[in-house]
């Protein structure tokens, strides 16, 4: 599979997660409810596998990644306003946030020299 289409096939599964009418995560794990953690996970996939199809460790591609990644969890947040049984959530958001940063570090800490392109990193 092309790489490009990975951060595509995350973006879909986080939208079919996200308007699922009447959705949302129940239950805690430690101090944090399943649906935050869920948020975290997702958000993480979708930065790192940005990352992964963009092919760049440079601080100013993985800025731009933590910034698109969050703008669509915020728009993603106000769109769920508009499906039964959802709510807008602005922890919704700090957790969206908090995966972009994780995805972000985690590529940064992990990714192989292999799987990039540019020599500035």
């Amino acid at each position: 599979m092309d790489r490009r289409w990975l951060p595509i096939a995350v973006v879909a599964v986080v939208l079919a997660a996200s308007f699922v009418p009447g959705g949302g995560g129940g239950g805690t794990v430690g101090p944090v409810g399943v649906d935050k953690l869920l948020h975290v996970l997702g958000y993480a996939a979708l930065a790192a596998a940005s990352l992964f199809a963009i092919r760049s460790r440079t601080l100013r591609t993985m800025l731009a990644v933590l910034v698109v990644v969050t703008v669509f969890g915020g728009a993603v947040e106000l769109l769920q306003g508009f499906v039964p049984g959802r709510t807008v959530s602005g922890l919704d958001l700090v957790a969206d946030a908090v995966g972009a940063v994780a995805g972000v570090a985690a590529w940064r800490l992990f990714a192989s020299p292999a799987w990039v392109d540019d020599a500035r990193s």
